[in-house]
């Protein structure tokens, strides 16, 4: 797991996540992931789940260089920054 994933599942255990969607298990999922096997490369399927679960929270997360790698990776690399 990069350094770039581990700060970006850091920042996600302070994101307020509503309960009654996969959004809050996918965060703990990533987490327990984190935990135990932090030297094991993440799945694409779980990588997309972070990535997807840093831009859907981009207001709540601070750290830019995190909310730049999860817009490229949701909205392209060509996307313009404003």
């Amino acid at each position: 797991m990069s350094d770039l994933e581990k700060r970006a599942i850091t920042a996600l255990r302070s994101v307020r996540m509503p309960e009654k969607n996969w959004h809050a298990r996918a965060a703990e999922r990533l987490n327990m992931w984190a935990t135990l096997r932090a030297e094991q490369r993440l799945p694409i399927a779980e990588a997309s789940d972070l990535w997807f679960l840093v831009w859907r929270y981009r207001r709540q997360i601070d750290d830019g260089e995190l909310v730049a790698k999860a817009n490229e990776i949701v909205n392209g690399a060509m996307s313009l920054a404003f």
